[in-house]
């Protein structure tokens, strides 16, 4: 395996023990490995773009709670 050590091919093996946000975990990384490339991309782009509408719904739902005065503003 290139000359990479047991420790370095082993590394990024699925562990049921580590923690559910763990990079292990992430399925574009596993597709990358696999050498599944465009699917990987694909996947990561999904994966991101998800991200960037939860957090925009989260900045306009904290906008509002601070319209509203439920929410205090940090300083």
């Amino acid at each position: 395996m290139y000359y990479f050590t047991k420790l370095a091919v082993e590394l990024n093996e699925e562990d049921e023990s580590v923690a559910p946000t763990d990079s292990r975990r992430r399925p574009d990384q596993r597709l990358m490995e696999q050498g599944e490339w465009d699917a990987a991309n694909k996947r990561k782009n999904e994966l991101e773009d998800k991200q960037r509408r939860v957090r925009k719904q989260k900045e306009q739902e904290a906008e509002k709670a601070l319209e509203a005065g439920t929410l205090i503003a940090p300083h």
